[in-house]
């Protein structure tokens, strides 16, 4: 089921185009990480999706109802990427705030498993004020989710955390994962990988990919075979013994590996493993090579 929908959306701030011709479409109860530069329009697109902000031409549906600034969706719960507080309260009391004012049922039961989910259930007692920048994502989120919307946006959620927040907040995604759809923006290549099921790339406004992970990859698949020896000597016994006049290598002597670029891949696979059987020359690993997010994402931007 389609959850989110954007369908040739542009939006402009006077004669500056920001999101341009922008389409897209995510599941329900997946998790999709929208990766762009700074400046690419990601936080534009929440504020379109929230009916913060209208846009001046294209179609959003949530759950299959147009949105717009008039006609905004109860199901989505946003956090901005620093989120404020009310830092005299404590995580219990701004929970409960929160579920009331949401008109919440069971409040007690309710900030007690959110808080468990999110775990802050230790420091229920300590002012917001005195949480570090990780535990304030933390009951940002809680308080995003303790009234189980269907979707949730985060705005670069992990900006400004160090490594040890940075896991917090993707374990507690993981968490989350098959309960409602999730849609967080990024600017870091690593946090895609870890906890997506679909990617989005944008760079001015403008989509240039979106797919799961493998799909992305598959996309930017090259003619390009990576052959590992257990040892140099082994490397160099394989040169000498195939012909590679014709062929564009790449050596690489610290891993005792060689990158060979081949028009016939079936071909070249059955000559290389003949060559090893007959030499009796063993090797580590034999990879078809796949580009990483990070160089399909700066061969995009770029």
């Amino acid at each position: 089921m389609i959850v989110i929908k954007l369908a040739n959306i542009t939006k402009k701030y006077d004669n500056k185009t920001v999101i341009d011709d922008l389409s897209f479409e995510i599941e329900e109860n997946s998790i999709c990480g929208f990766l762009g530069p700074n400046g690419a329009g990601k936080t534009t697109t929440f504020k379109l999706l929230n009916g913060l902000i209208n846009s001046n031409s294209g179609t959003i549906e949530i759950l299959g109802k147009s949105i717009n600034s008039k006609n905004q969706s109860r199901d989505i719960k946003f956090l901005q990427d620093v989120p404020e507080f009310y830092n005299y309260m404590t995580s219990y009391e701004y929970l409960k705030f929160i579920c009331q004012l949401n008109n919440l049922d069971n409040i007690n039961n309710r900030i007690k498993e959110t808080l468990e989910l999110v775990g802050l259930q230790d420091v229920n007692k300590k002012k917001i004020g005195k949480f570090s920048r990780g535990m304030k994502q933390r009951i940002g989120i809680a308080s995003n989710i303790i009234s189980n919307p269907k979707i949730l946006l985060l705005d670069e959620p992990v900006s400004a955390l160090d490594p040890i927040g940075r896991k917090e907040i993707f374990d507690l995604l993981s968490k989350l994962k098959g309960k409602m759809t999730i849609l967080f923006s990024t600017h870091i290549i690593d946090d895609i990988e870890r906890v997506s099921d679909k990617i989005i790339i944008i760079n001015n406004g403008k989509k240039l990919m979106d797919g799961t992970i493998a799909e992305v990859k598959n996309k930017f698949l090259t003619n390009m075979i990576e052959l590992e020896f257990m040892n140099e000597k082994d490397m160099k016994r394989f040169l000498n013994a195939f012909n590679t006049a014709d062929i564009e290598t790449e050596e690489n002597t610290q891993k005792n590996s060689i990158k060979f670029k081949v028009d016939n891949m079936p071909e070249f696979q059955n000559n290389i493993f003949n060559i090893l059987i007959k030499e009796k020359i063993n090797i580590n690993s034999f990879n078809v090579v796949t580009p990483t997010l990070e160089e399909i994402f700066m061969k995009e931007v770029s």
